[in-house]
């Protein structure tokens, strides 16, 4: 029997604590899908609020809807959703050592979250069995039934999740109103808990309102320590006091991209690289074999810093000092006798991390 005219079931079906999750064919395309629906018809909003959810939401890192069909069944219709099929495994707390993979998967999650925040998107259940990787290594957030948009439908008369992962925001008394800090605070206790060590337990307590402070450096000490200091934000009980995902997003992105930049400054024909390889530079101007102005580059492996300057240099019309961090890409001036300039080009690549 075909689905909605289209749509073989094979058998695999996954039931959870409000929907199950059916395996079908795709006659049509040739394709696996899922086709998700309710175990209870008094939970029909849930799967509406995944539905209006998913429809905005456009991300490499987040489960695609397909289709939206009913199906009748001994009398009764039943709504759902066709979802893309997932050909992976849900991620599981204590899976992963601190290592690059790791790394890899939480930027994966972080830029997912960023992309469902910037639609105004808050997914609000995220943890391990609502993040998926499929056999290639690519990361989707998944299960979307209790997310909510902001400034649409975000408070709620009562707070569902599960505990070690849910913002101390949304246990409060009714009613609740909740932002997207909400997903960061459990982004923060995904990323620890997926860890070799596991969910942590203050996690699993809170015997403290407020986390360890050394938390993050104990439970994944190997980690970076610009990450493990992000995360330890990420679980602060004041949600204006943590950081917003695209920061999340950034930090773990400065971490993976760390020495892999390369800048160039070209100047009276002569060109200076500056990288992991060769970390300085120091491009100048010189009238009667003496230097009129000159600045000293250091590539830290996030920044390129200005060093020493001698005589005056400007980057796109700003004066430079010692300890200016440059414009990834700007136009130096070299002042010389006093009134006139020479301009060279500082440009650096943009080195991105794919998954």
């Amino acid at each position: 029997m075909l689905i909605w005219g289209r749509y073989e079931a094979t058998g695999t079906m996954n039931a959870g604590g409000m929907s199950e999750a059916h395996e079908c064919q795709d006659v049509r395309l040739h394709r696996k899908v899922i086709l998700k629906t309710l175990r209870k018809p008094q939970e029909q909003r849930r799967l509406d609020d995944e539905r209006k959810a998913l429809l905005k939401l456009r991300s490499n890192h987040v489960v695609q809807l397909l289709d939206v069909i009913e199906f009748e069944h001994l009398g009764t219709k039943y709504p759902c959703l066709v979802l893309e099929h997932i050909d992976g495994t849900n991620l599981a707390e204590g899976q992963f050592k601190p290592d690059a993979d790791y790394l890899s998967v939480i930027w994966q999650i972080a830029k997912g979250l960023a992309e469902i925040h910037e639609q105004g998107v808050v997914h609000r259940d995220i943890k391990p069995d609502n993040v998926r990787r499929d056999n290639e290594g690519v990361v989707k957030i998944i299960d979307f039934g209790l997310s909510r948009e902001i400034g649409v439908d975000n408070e709620t008369k009562s707070a569902l999740g599960y505990f070690p992962y849910m913002a101390p925001e949304l246990l409060t008394k009714p009613p609740i109103t909740f932002t997207t800090q909400a997903d960061v605070f459990a982004f923060g206790v995904l990323a620890l808990s997926i860890s070799e060590k596991g969910l942590p337990e203050w996690c699993r307590t809170r015997a403290s309102v407020v986390p360890p402070a050394n938390l993050a450096t104990d439970h994944v000490p190997a980690l970076d320590d610009r990450i493990k200091d992000t995360l330890r934000r990420c679980l602060y009980p004041n949600p204006s006091d943590r950081p917003n995902m695209a920061d999340v997003l950034a930090d773990i992105e400065k971490v993976l991209l760390r020495d892999r930049h390369r800048a160039r400054v070209v100047i009276g024909g002569k060109i200076s690289e500056i990288h992991a390889g060769s970390r300085t530079a120091s491009p100048s101007i010189s009238v009667g074999g003496n230097v009129s102005s000159m600045v000293r580059i250091e590539y830290t492996g996030d920044d390129f810093v200005v060093r020493r300057i001698v005589g005056n240099v400007r980057a796109n019309n700003k004066l430079l000092s010692a300890g200016d961090i440059l414009p990834l890409t700007c136009v130096l001036a070299f002042q010389y006798n006093n009134t006139y300039y020479y301009y060279a080009t500082f440009d650096t690549s943009n080195p991105e991390f794919m998954a």
